[in-house]
Protein backbone atom coordinates (compact mmCIF):
# COMPACT_ATOMS: atom_id res chain seq x y z
CA UNK A 1 0.00 0.00 0.00
CA UNK A 2 0.80 3.78 -0.75
CA UNK A 3 2.28 5.96 2.21
CA UNK A 4 -0.84 6.72 3.71
CA UNK A 5 -0.96 10.32 4.79
CA UNK A 6 -3.27 10.05 7.99
CA UNK A 7 -6.23 9.52 5.82
CA UNK A 8 -7.09 5.65 6.50
CA UNK A 9 -9.99 5.22 8.52
CA UNK A 10 -11.75 8.30 7.61
CA UNK A 11 -15.16 7.15 7.07
CA UNK A 12 -17.74 9.85 5.75
CA UNK A 13 -15.46 12.80 5.40
CA UNK A 14 -16.74 16.80 5.95
CA UNK A 15 -14.45 19.00 4.96
CA UNK A 16 -14.25 22.52 6.51
CA UNK A 17 -11.60 25.26 6.14
CA UNK A 18 -10.73 27.70 9.02
CA UNK A 19 -10.23 31.06 8.39
CA UNK A 20 -8.25 32.08 11.65
CA UNK A 21 -6.08 29.16 12.05
CA UNK A 22 -5.55 28.75 8.57
CA UNK A 23 -5.85 24.81 8.69
CA UNK A 24 -7.98 22.51 6.65
CA UNK A 25 -10.08 19.71 9.08
CA UNK A 26 -11.70 16.63 8.20
CA UNK A 27 -14.67 15.68 10.40
CA UNK A 28 -15.67 11.89 9.93
CA UNK A 29 -17.26 8.79 11.35
CA UNK A 30 -15.50 7.10 14.24
CA UNK A 31 -13.90 3.72 12.35
CA UNK A 32 -11.27 1.63 12.38
CA UNK A 33 -8.14 1.80 14.85
CA UNK A 34 -8.27 5.44 15.88
CA UNK A 35 -11.62 4.79 17.55
CA UNK A 36 -11.18 1.31 19.01
CA UNK A 37 -10.73 3.36 22.58
CA UNK A 38 -12.59 6.67 22.32
CA UNK A 39 -15.33 8.08 20.37
CA UNK A 40 -17.20 11.29 19.55
CA UNK A 41 -15.64 11.94 15.72
CA UNK A 42 -12.76 11.69 14.45
CA UNK A 43 -10.93 14.86 13.75
CA UNK A 44 -8.23 15.37 11.27
CA UNK A 45 -5.75 18.40 10.07
CA UNK A 46 -4.21 19.67 7.40
CA UNK A 47 -1.91 22.65 5.66
CA UNK A 48 -2.03 21.48 1.98
CA UNK A 49 -5.24 19.00 1.17
CA UNK A 50 -2.21 16.24 0.93
CA UNK A 51 -1.23 15.36 4.60
CA UNK A 52 -3.16 14.74 7.34
CA UNK A 53 -3.03 14.34 10.96
CA UNK A 54 -5.24 12.58 13.41
CA UNK A 55 -5.50 15.07 16.42
CA UNK A 56 -8.72 13.37 18.22
CA UNK A 57 -12.22 13.22 18.86
CA UNK A 58 -14.79 15.91 19.09
CA UNK A 59 -16.98 15.28 22.04
CA UNK A 60 -15.63 16.15 25.25
CA UNK A 61 -14.05 13.58 26.61
CA UNK A 62 -15.14 11.31 23.33
CA UNK A 63 -18.49 10.24 25.10
CA UNK A 64 -21.84 10.19 23.74
CA UNK A 65 -24.37 12.26 25.54
CA UNK A 66 -26.42 10.16 27.36
CA UNK A 67 -29.73 11.24 25.94
CA UNK A 68 -28.40 10.58 22.70
CA UNK A 69 -26.97 7.19 24.10
CA UNK A 70 -30.62 6.01 25.88
CA UNK A 71 -32.34 7.19 22.74
CA UNK A 72 -30.02 4.75 20.28
CA UNK A 73 -27.77 2.36 21.85
CA UNK A 74 -25.08 4.19 19.59
CA UNK A 75 -21.65 3.20 20.07
CA UNK A 76 -19.90 6.00 18.25
CA UNK A 77 -20.46 9.19 16.31
CA UNK A 78 -21.37 9.50 12.84
CA UNK A 79 -20.71 11.81 9.61
CA UNK A 80 -20.59 14.56 11.96
CA UNK A 81 -19.91 18.22 9.76
CA UNK A 82 -19.33 22.10 10.93
CA UNK A 83 -20.79 25.46 10.42
CA UNK A 84 -19.25 28.44 12.06
CA UNK A 85 -21.80 31.33 13.42
CA UNK A 86 -20.28 34.53 15.13
CA UNK A 87 -17.66 32.68 17.36
CA UNK A 88 -19.18 29.62 17.72
CA UNK A 89 -18.38 26.51 15.71
CA UNK A 90 -21.12 24.07 15.56
CA UNK A 91 -20.63 20.69 14.94
CA UNK A 92 -23.41 18.21 14.04
CA UNK A 93 -23.28 14.41 14.33
CA UNK A 94 -25.79 11.40 13.76
CA UNK A 95 -25.83 8.38 16.05
CA UNK A 96 -27.46 5.26 15.26
CA UNK A 97 -26.99 1.89 14.76
CA UNK A 98 -26.61 -0.08 11.41
CA UNK A 99 -29.53 -0.52 9.57
CA UNK A 100 -32.07 1.35 12.42
CA UNK A 101 -34.38 4.49 12.22
CA UNK A 102 -33.60 4.69 16.27
CA UNK A 103 -31.56 7.78 15.15
CA UNK A 104 -30.06 11.46 16.39
CA UNK A 105 -28.63 14.41 14.92
CA UNK A 106 -27.23 16.00 17.83
CA UNK A 107 -25.49 19.49 18.29
CA UNK A 108 -22.42 20.64 20.24
CA UNK A 109 -20.60 23.88 20.45
CA UNK A 110 -17.17 24.91 20.45
CA UNK A 111 -14.91 28.28 20.45
CA UNK A 112 -12.44 25.83 18.66
CA UNK A 113 -12.56 23.85 15.55
CA UNK A 114 -10.13 21.23 17.86
CA UNK A 115 -12.97 20.91 19.90
CA UNK A 116 -13.57 20.13 22.22
CA UNK A 117 -17.18 20.12 21.32
CA UNK A 118 -20.11 20.46 24.55
CA UNK A 119 -23.41 18.65 23.66
CA UNK A 120 -25.97 21.40 23.09
CA UNK A 121 -29.33 19.46 22.35
CA UNK A 122 -30.96 17.25 19.84
CA UNK A 123 -31.56 18.54 16.59
CA UNK A 124 -33.67 15.67 14.94
CA UNK A 125 -34.51 12.30 16.22
CA UNK A 126 -36.28 9.14 14.48
CA UNK A 127 -38.13 6.22 15.18
CA UNK A 128 -39.22 3.40 12.92
CA UNK A 129 -42.68 4.83 12.81
CA UNK A 130 -40.86 8.81 11.40
CA UNK A 131 -40.63 8.86 7.29
CA UNK A 132 -36.93 9.89 7.62
CA UNK A 133 -33.34 8.43 9.19
CA UNK A 134 -32.16 11.16 11.71
CA UNK A 135 -28.36 10.71 10.28
CA UNK A 136 -25.84 12.14 7.55
CA UNK A 137 -25.93 15.73 8.79
CA UNK A 138 -24.79 18.73 6.08
CA UNK A 139 -24.73 22.28 7.27
CA UNK A 140 -25.62 24.83 4.70
CA UNK A 141 -26.06 28.61 4.66
CA UNK A 142 -28.96 30.11 2.08
CA UNK A 143 -26.56 32.73 0.34
CA UNK A 144 -29.91 35.59 0.07
CA UNK A 145 -30.76 35.53 3.55
CA UNK A 146 -27.85 33.91 5.55
CA UNK A 147 -30.39 31.22 7.15
CA UNK A 148 -29.11 28.00 8.23
CA UNK A 149 -30.69 24.52 6.91
CA UNK A 150 -29.96 21.10 8.28
CA UNK A 151 -29.99 18.81 4.79
CA UNK A 152 -30.11 15.09 6.29
CA UNK A 153 -31.47 11.65 5.38
CA UNK A 154 -30.73 8.05 4.40
CA UNK A 155 -32.67 4.97 3.10
CA UNK A 156 -35.80 5.73 4.33
CA UNK A 157 -37.67 8.90 2.90
CA UNK A 158 -34.89 10.16 1.21
CA UNK A 159 -32.71 13.26 1.57
CA UNK A 160 -34.58 16.29 3.62
CA UNK A 161 -34.25 19.97 4.75
CA UNK A 162 -34.71 21.81 7.75
CA UNK A 163 -34.43 24.96 9.03
CA UNK A 164 -32.48 25.77 11.86
CA UNK A 165 -33.11 28.45 14.23
CA UNK A 166 -29.65 30.74 13.37
CA UNK A 167 -29.12 31.61 17.58
CA UNK A 168 -29.62 28.14 19.13
CA UNK A 169 -28.31 26.12 16.22
CA UNK A 170 -31.46 23.89 16.77
CA UNK A 171 -34.43 22.67 14.57
CA UNK A 172 -36.13 26.48 13.92
CA UNK A 173 -39.81 24.28 13.20
CA UNK A 174 -41.40 21.02 14.09
CA UNK A 175 -40.98 17.93 12.11
CA UNK A 176 -38.67 16.39 9.49
CA UNK A 177 -38.52 19.23 6.94
CA UNK A 178 -39.40 18.86 3.26
CA UNK A 179 -38.12 16.15 0.63
CA UNK A 180 -36.07 17.21 -2.12
CA UNK A 181 -34.24 13.98 -3.09
CA UNK A 182 -35.47 10.08 -2.89
CA UNK A 183 -35.13 7.23 -4.68
CA UNK A 184 -37.43 4.35 -5.94
CA UNK A 185 -37.15 1.49 -3.01
CA UNK A 186 -38.20 -1.39 -5.80
CA UNK A 187 -34.38 -0.45 -6.82
CA UNK A 188 -31.23 -0.81 -4.71
CA UNK A 189 -33.81 -0.57 -1.32
CA UNK A 190 -33.62 3.10 -2.19
CA UNK A 191 -30.13 3.67 -1.16
CA UNK A 192 -29.36 7.09 -1.39
CA UNK A 193 -27.70 8.75 1.35
CA UNK A 194 -24.38 11.41 2.74
CA UNK A 195 -26.16 14.50 1.13
CA UNK A 196 -24.30 17.53 0.37
CA UNK A 197 -25.03 20.89 -0.72
CA UNK A 198 -23.16 23.93 -2.00
CA UNK A 199 -23.59 27.10 -3.84
CA UNK A 200 -21.96 28.02 -6.73
CA UNK A 201 -21.72 31.81 -6.76
CA UNK A 202 -20.65 31.80 -10.47
CA UNK A 203 -22.95 29.46 -11.78
CA UNK A 204 -26.09 30.65 -9.58
CA UNK A 205 -26.58 26.80 -8.64
CA UNK A 206 -27.14 25.06 -5.17
CA UNK A 207 -25.35 21.65 -5.85
CA UNK A 208 -26.68 18.89 -4.26
CA UNK A 209 -24.25 15.62 -4.19
CA UNK A 210 -25.57 12.49 -3.23
CA UNK A 211 -24.44 8.75 -2.04
CA UNK A 212 -26.42 5.65 -4.31
CA UNK A 213 -26.10 2.08 -3.74
CA UNK A 214 -23.44 -0.02 -0.91
CA UNK A 215 -20.95 1.89 0.65
CA UNK A 216 -19.20 -1.17 1.11
CA UNK A 217 -19.23 -2.29 -2.96
CA UNK A 218 -20.54 -0.01 -5.37
CA UNK A 219 -20.85 3.43 -3.91
CA UNK A 220 -20.91 6.37 -6.31
CA UNK A 221 -22.14 10.35 -6.13
CA UNK A 222 -24.53 11.38 -8.34
CA UNK A 223 -24.80 15.74 -8.28
CA UNK A 224 -28.27 17.48 -9.30
CA UNK A 225 -28.72 21.11 -8.85
CA UNK A 226 -31.42 24.23 -8.10
CA UNK A 227 -31.18 28.02 -8.48
CA UNK A 228 -33.23 27.64 -4.88
CA UNK A 229 -32.14 26.09 -1.68
CA UNK A 230 -35.17 24.27 -1.56
CA UNK A 231 -35.04 22.62 -4.85
CA UNK A 232 -36.69 21.66 -7.32
CA UNK A 233 -32.72 19.31 -7.60
CA UNK A 234 -32.83 18.37 -11.49
CA UNK A 235 -29.96 16.41 -12.92
CA UNK A 236 -28.42 17.17 -16.03
CA UNK A 237 -30.85 15.67 -18.30
CA UNK A 238 -33.72 17.36 -16.95
CA UNK A 239 -34.76 14.48 -14.17
CA UNK A 240 -36.08 15.34 -10.37
CA UNK A 241 -33.43 14.38 -7.73
CA UNK A 242 -36.62 12.88 -5.98
CA UNK A 243 -38.01 10.76 -8.93
CA UNK A 244 -39.94 7.78 -8.23
CA UNK A 245 -40.77 6.99 -11.57
CA UNK A 246 -37.46 6.74 -13.55
CA UNK A 247 -34.80 3.91 -13.25
CA UNK A 248 -33.34 4.68 -10.11
CA UNK A 249 -29.35 4.20 -11.28
CA UNK A 250 -30.35 6.60 -14.41
CA UNK A 251 -31.41 9.98 -12.18
CA UNK A 252 -28.54 12.39 -10.75
CA UNK A 253 -25.03 13.21 -12.50
CA UNK A 254 -22.57 9.94 -11.86
CA UNK A 255 -18.94 12.06 -10.97
CA UNK A 256 -17.58 9.19 -9.29
CA UNK A 257 -16.65 5.35 -9.79
CA UNK A 258 -14.87 2.15 -8.90
CA UNK A 259 -11.88 2.05 -10.98
CA UNK A 260 -8.51 0.48 -11.46
CA UNK A 261 -5.98 1.79 -14.06
CA UNK A 262 -3.66 -0.86 -12.44
CA UNK A 263 -5.20 -4.39 -11.24
CA UNK A 264 -4.81 -4.17 -7.45
CA UNK A 265 -4.43 -0.26 -7.01
CA UNK A 266 -7.70 0.60 -7.83
CA UNK A 267 -10.38 2.11 -5.67
CA UNK A 268 -13.84 1.74 -4.96
CA UNK A 269 -17.02 2.17 -3.49
CA UNK A 270 -15.85 6.46 -3.73
CA UNK A 271 -18.69 7.98 -1.75
CA UNK A 272 -20.17 10.06 1.12
CA UNK A 273 -18.09 13.42 -0.19
CA UNK A 274 -18.13 17.12 0.79
CA UNK A 275 -16.94 19.77 -0.91
CA UNK A 276 -14.58 22.71 -0.49
CA UNK A 277 -14.51 25.71 -2.38
CA UNK A 278 -10.70 27.78 -1.94
CA UNK A 279 -8.46 29.99 -3.75
CA UNK A 280 -7.36 27.94 -5.68
CA UNK A 281 -10.50 26.30 -6.72
CA UNK A 282 -12.91 23.24 -6.29
CA UNK A 283 -11.82 20.25 -4.41
CA UNK A 284 -14.57 16.75 -3.70
CA UNK A 285 -13.49 15.16 -0.41
CA UNK A 286 -15.05 11.49 -0.12
CA UNK A 287 -13.90 7.84 1.31
CA UNK A 288 -13.01 5.19 -1.24
CA UNK A 289 -11.98 1.54 -0.17
CA UNK A 290 -8.83 0.00 -1.58
CA UNK A 291 -9.18 -2.49 -4.32
CA UNK A 292 -7.12 -5.23 -3.06
CA UNK A 293 -8.24 -4.62 0.53
CA UNK A 294 -11.96 -3.60 0.59
CA UNK A 295 -12.23 -3.66 4.14
CA UNK A 296 -9.99 -0.70 4.45
CA UNK A 297 -11.20 2.67 3.80
CA UNK A 298 -9.32 5.89 3.12
CA UNK A 299 -9.56 9.75 2.35
CA UNK A 300 -9.48 10.25 -1.31
CA UNK A 301 -9.40 14.52 -1.94
CA UNK A 302 -9.55 14.97 -5.64
CA UNK A 303 -9.33 18.55 -7.98
CA UNK A 304 -13.17 19.23 -8.74
CA UNK A 305 -13.98 21.94 -11.87
CA UNK A 306 -17.19 22.44 -14.08
CA UNK A 307 -17.74 22.20 -17.57
CA UNK A 308 -19.45 24.94 -19.99
CA UNK A 309 -22.54 23.82 -19.07
CA UNK A 310 -21.92 24.38 -14.99
CA UNK A 311 -21.73 20.73 -14.26
CA UNK A 312 -18.73 19.36 -12.16
CA UNK A 313 -16.18 17.15 -13.00
CA UNK A 314 -13.62 15.31 -10.64
CA UNK A 315 -10.42 14.36 -11.49
CA UNK A 316 -9.47 10.69 -11.82
CA UNK A 317 -6.19 11.30 -9.73
CA UNK A 318 -5.61 11.91 -6.15
CA UNK A 319 -4.56 15.62 -5.33
CA UNK A 320 -1.03 16.14 -5.02
CA UNK A 321 -0.96 19.76 -4.74
CA UNK A 322 -1.22 20.48 -8.72
CA UNK A 323 -2.92 23.65 -9.71
CA UNK A 324 -5.83 24.22 -12.13
CA UNK A 325 -3.29 25.76 -14.94
CA UNK A 326 -4.24 25.38 -18.45
CA UNK A 327 -2.33 22.23 -19.81
CA UNK A 328 -0.63 23.27 -23.22
CA UNK A 329 -1.72 20.86 -26.69
CA UNK A 330 1.59 19.74 -26.78
CA UNK A 331 1.58 17.78 -24.45
CA UNK A 332 -1.79 16.12 -24.72
CA UNK A 333 -0.79 13.65 -27.58
CA UNK A 334 0.24 10.32 -26.12
CA UNK A 335 -1.10 6.83 -24.73
CA UNK A 336 -3.95 7.34 -22.03
CA UNK A 337 -6.01 4.19 -19.58
CA UNK A 338 -9.13 5.17 -20.12
CA UNK A 339 -12.66 4.59 -17.70
CA UNK A 340 -16.03 4.47 -18.84
CA UNK A 341 -18.29 5.71 -16.25
CA UNK A 342 -21.26 2.44 -15.92
CA UNK A 343 -24.90 3.47 -14.73
CA UNK A 344 -25.82 -0.12 -13.38
CA UNK A 345 -22.87 -1.37 -12.06
CA UNK A 346 -22.02 -4.84 -12.60
CA UNK A 347 -18.51 -4.60 -11.19
CA UNK A 348 -16.72 -2.78 -8.22
CA UNK A 349 -13.95 -1.40 -10.03
CA UNK A 350 -14.52 -0.60 -13.60
CA UNK A 351 -11.48 -1.89 -15.76
CA UNK A 352 -9.63 0.11 -18.39
CA UNK A 353 -9.58 0.24 -21.94
CA UNK A 354 -6.59 1.83 -24.56
CA UNK A 355 -6.95 5.70 -25.87
CA UNK A 356 -4.27 7.41 -27.89
CA UNK A 357 -4.45 10.92 -28.81
CA UNK A 358 -2.38 11.79 -32.09
CA UNK A 359 -0.58 14.81 -33.11
CA UNK A 360 -2.39 15.08 -36.29
CA UNK A 361 -5.87 15.68 -34.57
CA UNK A 362 -6.85 11.75 -35.09
CA UNK A 363 -7.38 9.43 -32.27
CA UNK A 364 -8.50 5.71 -30.92
CA UNK A 365 -10.32 4.34 -28.62
CA UNK A 366 -10.03 0.94 -27.76
CA UNK A 367 -10.60 -0.20 -31.53
CA UNK A 368 -12.75 2.77 -32.90
CA UNK A 369 -10.82 5.65 -34.96
CA UNK A 370 -11.87 9.11 -33.96
CA UNK A 371 -10.46 12.88 -33.86
CA UNK A 372 -9.82 15.32 -31.15
CA UNK A 373 -9.63 18.67 -30.67
CA UNK A 374 -8.33 20.80 -27.79
CA UNK A 375 -9.54 24.60 -27.06
CA UNK A 376 -6.56 26.08 -25.17
CA UNK A 377 -8.88 28.75 -23.44
CA UNK A 378 -10.76 26.22 -21.88
CA UNK A 379 -8.72 23.15 -21.04
CA UNK A 380 -11.41 21.51 -23.38
CA UNK A 381 -11.20 17.99 -25.43
CA UNK A 382 -13.65 17.62 -27.52
CA UNK A 383 -13.25 13.77 -29.06
CA UNK A 384 -15.73 12.30 -31.75
CA UNK A 385 -15.28 8.67 -32.47
CA UNK A 386 -18.12 6.80 -33.96
CA UNK A 387 -20.74 9.09 -34.31
CA UNK A 388 -20.79 9.79 -30.23
CA UNK A 389 -19.01 13.66 -28.74
CA UNK A 390 -17.01 13.57 -25.66
CA UNK A 391 -16.19 16.57 -24.18
CA UNK A 392 -13.10 16.28 -21.41
CA UNK A 393 -11.11 18.56 -19.27
CA UNK A 394 -7.19 18.44 -19.11
CA UNK A 395 -5.94 18.98 -15.60
CA UNK A 396 -2.69 18.41 -13.85
CA UNK A 397 -2.82 15.37 -11.84
CA UNK A 398 0.10 12.17 -10.61
CA UNK A 399 0.09 8.76 -11.64
CA UNK A 400 -0.08 7.58 -8.43
CA UNK A 401 -0.13 3.85 -10.18
CA UNK A 402 3.04 4.18 -12.67
CA UNK A 403 4.69 7.12 -10.69
CA UNK A 404 5.41 10.84 -11.65
CA UNK A 405 2.92 13.64 -13.07
CA UNK A 406 0.54 13.05 -16.31
CA UNK A 407 -2.21 14.25 -17.69
CA UNK A 408 -5.53 13.64 -16.73
CA UNK A 409 -9.26 14.15 -18.11
CA UNK A 410 -12.52 14.51 -16.68
CA UNK A 411 -15.77 15.00 -18.57
CA UNK A 412 -18.54 13.23 -19.99
CA UNK A 413 -20.13 12.09 -23.59
CA UNK A 414 -23.28 13.86 -25.20
CA UNK A 415 -25.48 10.94 -23.45
CA UNK A 416 -23.82 12.72 -19.90
CA UNK A 417 -21.79 9.27 -19.43
CA UNK A 418 -18.35 10.05 -17.32
CA UNK A 419 -15.47 9.48 -18.72
CA UNK A 420 -12.11 9.57 -16.63
CA UNK A 421 -8.29 9.06 -18.33
CA UNK A 422 -4.85 8.92 -17.23
CA UNK A 423 -2.01 9.61 -19.73
CA UNK A 424 0.42 6.58 -19.15
CA UNK A 425 4.12 7.46 -18.98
Amino acid sequence: MERETGGLFSHDPAVYYDEIRKNYYIYSTDSGSKCREQVGGQIRRSKDLINFEYIGTALNDGIIPEEVRTLTNARGVWAPDIIKEGTEYRLYYSASTFGSQNSVIGLAVSESPEGPFIHRGIVVHTTPDSPVNAIDANLVREEKTGDHYLIYGSFWGGIRILKLDKITGLAAVPGYGDVIACRNKKSCDGAIEGAYIRYNRQTGYYYLFVSYDSLFTVYNVRVGRSRELSGPYLDHNGNPMDSMELPANHIGLKITTGYSFKEGMGFLALGHNSVLETDTGWFLVCHARYEKDPKLHTLNVRRMVFDSDGWPMVSPCLYHGETEEIVPKEELPGAYLRIDFVLDVKQLCEKPISMNLYADGNCKVGAVEGSWDYNENSGIITLTANGAVEKMRALRGTNREEGGKTVALTGRNQSGIGVWAMKRK
